[in-house]
C-alpha cells in the first residue's frame, strides 16, 4: 500500500540518537547514552545480526556493562534481528515500557477540526522553544539542553531550510503541547508529540496534528508517518485516516554490575 520510501522513513525515525546523546560503536547494534546523566538508561536503538541470539545478548550486555550502563532501553522493530533476541531480553527480567504502532496516511486526506480555546504556533522564538523543551522534560523526562540558544538556532535553521518544524499547542492561552514534523523526500514524519495532563482530551493533540499535516502539504509531502502509543494517540490517528504499517517495542533491562 505504501512505497518502500515510506516504510524506510518510519523505520529510520526513533533510530537516530537524540540530541546530546553519544553513539557507541558496535557492529551488531546501534547504542547511545547521555554522558551528562550517567544514571540515565543507555539506548539500544536497533540490532542487525545473523548471530545466535543468546550469544549476541551475552556480548551486548557485557559491552553495555563495560561502557558504564546500569540499565538499557532496548528497542525492537519488525525488522530487528536475530530472531529470539527480544524473547531473551524479556526472559532476563526486562520490563516493557513502550508498545507503539507505526501508522501512515496521505497528507491530503483532510485535517482534524480545531477545538475551541486551542491554537497552534510554529516554534521560531525563545518563548516557543522554552515551551517545547519544558513540555518534553515534563512528559518524557527528556534531558534539559545545555544551551537553549544553540538549540533555537538549530530549530530556526531547520524551519528556514524546510527540513523540519516544531509546533506548540496552546489551550486557553497556556502552552500545553509540542510536536515535530519533518520533511524528507516528500514524506512527513510526525514525531515528538507530548501533551501535558492539563491539556489532554481537550483537542490539543488533534490541533497539532492538523498544523503538522498542513505544514507537510505546504512542503509538498505526499505521505505522513507516525508512531503511536496504543492507549494515547493511536485512537486519534486511526480516526483521522492513518492505518497501521508496523510495530515497535521498548524494554527496560537492568544491567547487573
Amino acid at each position: 500500500m505504501f512505497s518502500d520510501l515510506v516504510m524506510q522513513s518510519i523505520t529510520r525515525h526513533g533510530v537516530a540518537p537524540s540530541r546530546g546523546y553519544v553513539t557507541l560503536g558496535h557492529y551488531d547494534a546501534l547504542i547511545s547514552h547521555y554522558p551528562p546523566e550517567p544514571e540515565r538508561a543507555f539506548v539500544v536503538h536497533w540490532t542487525r545480526s545473523e548471530r545466535d541470539a543468546a550469544e549476541l545478548f551475552d556480548e551486548l550486555t557485557a559491552y553495555l556493562r563495560e561502557s558504564g550502563a546500569r540499565s538499557a532501553e532496548w528497542w525492537f522493530r519488525d525488522d530487528s534481528t536475530p530472531d529470539g533476541l527480544e524473547e531473551i531480553v524479556l526472559a532476563r527480567g526486562a520490563t516493557t515500557i513502550e508498545d507503539q504502532v507505526c501508522v501512515a496516511r496521505a497528507v491530503d486526506e483532510g485535517l482534524p477540526e480545531i477545538a475551541p480555546g486551542v491554537r497552534v504556533t510554529v516554534v521560531d522564538d525563545a518563548v516557543g522553544l522554552d515551551a517545547m523543551v519544558d513540555i518534553g522534560v515534563e512528559v518524557f523526562g527528556s534531558p534539559v539542553p545545555a544551551d537553549r540558544d544553540e538549540l533555537l538556532a538549530e530549530v530556526v535553521e531547520d524551519l528556514a531550510r524546510a527540513r523540519a518544524a516544531w509546533v506548540v499547542g496552546w489551550l486557553d492561552g497556556q502552552p500545553v503541547g509540542r510536536a515535530r514534523v519533518g520533511f524528507e523526500s516528500n514524506v512527513a514524519p510526525l514525531v515528538g508529540a507530548a501533551v501535558l495532563p492539563s491539556g489532554r482530551r481537550r483537542g490539543v493533540y488533534a490541533a497539532m496534528l492538523a498544523a503538522r499535516l498542513d505544514l507537510a502539504a505546504m512542503a509538498q509531502c505526499h505521505t505522513a508517518v507516525s508512531k503511536a502509543r496504543r492507549t494515547q494517540s493511536l485512537p486519534i490517528l486511526l480516526r483521522e485516516g492513518f492505518v497501521p504499517i508496523g510495530h515497535e517495542r521498548a524494554h527496560l533491562l537492568e544491567i547487573p554490575g
